[in-house]
């Protein structure tokens, strides 16, 4: 289903007009996984001309496909990952609150540090899906309000998830916006204490393995576990 979604989240009215607004409703609902790591998340585009730019990994669940299940499994189908290189999050999923087909965006986390030498924020027209920070996040979803809404949802509920919410690998992604908004809150503010995990060994240490982000990642799917490293 979700790799037939052309033109999905380009503009405000391109949602209903992608194939799977007319999904039999039998086939389950329509669910997403943002995958996390560190301060970045995970953006796809499609190599063969179904849609322009960047959107967020999502398609249909299977009959009676549980929502977080459904969300694993597709973003490995359309990233190319193996379903063992994300976790979920115990985190409620934020809305992608597209008119008469909503969007369960469910929050999952790479289980693999980033290589060495990784750099997010950098494009490769390439490749399946980039790493972005948040703010070049909502930049390149621009022409979407509803994904970028669900952004934003997303991010106040990662910086809320103190000991849910791991902070490594350059922190929590939304924190450029969380951080001075949170702040900006009425008296007495929030005030949440957040560490590095600290039973996560070598949680800020990227991989050291001399793995890249480049190429394409049906390649990565194919090779041994220790290069699936979901970059």
């Amino acid at each position: 289903h979700a790799e037939s979604e052309a033109e999905a989240g380009q503009d405000g009215h391109v949602h209903e007009e992608c194939d799977s607004a007319s999904d039999d409703p039998k086939d389950g609902q329509l669910v997403g996984g943002l995958i996390l790591r560190g301060n970045h998340c995970v953006l796809i585009r499609s190599l063969t001309g179904e849609w322009e730019g960047m959107r967020l990994p999502w398609g249909a669940a299977d009959k009676d496909e549980r929502g977080a299940e459904a969300a694993v499994r597709i973003v490995s189908e359309l990233c190319e990952i193996e379903h063992t290189q994300v976790r979920v999050l115990d985190l409620a999923p934020a809305t992608v609150a597209v008119p008469g087909m909503p969007i369960f965006l469910h929050a999952l986390y790479a289980v693999d540090p980033p290589p060495a030498g990784f750099v997010g924020d950098v494009e490769d027209p390439e490749d399946l899906y980039d790493w972005y920070t948040f703010p070049r996040a909502m930049a390149a979803l621009a022409k979407d309000a509803y994904a970028r809404a669900a952004l934003v949802t997303m991010a106040c509920a990662l910086a809320a998830a103190v000991g849910i919410v791991p902070k490594r690998w350059g922190g929590v992604f939304g924190q450029e916006w969380t951080t001075p908004a949170f702040q900006m809150l009425p008296d007495p503010g929030l005030n949440l204490e957040s560490t590095e995990d600290e039973n996560d060994e070598g949680a800020d240490k990227p991989d050291a393995s001399g793995s890249k982000d480049t190429g394409h990642p049906a390649k990565r799917k194919k090779t041994s576990q220790s290069q699936n490293d979901c970059s």
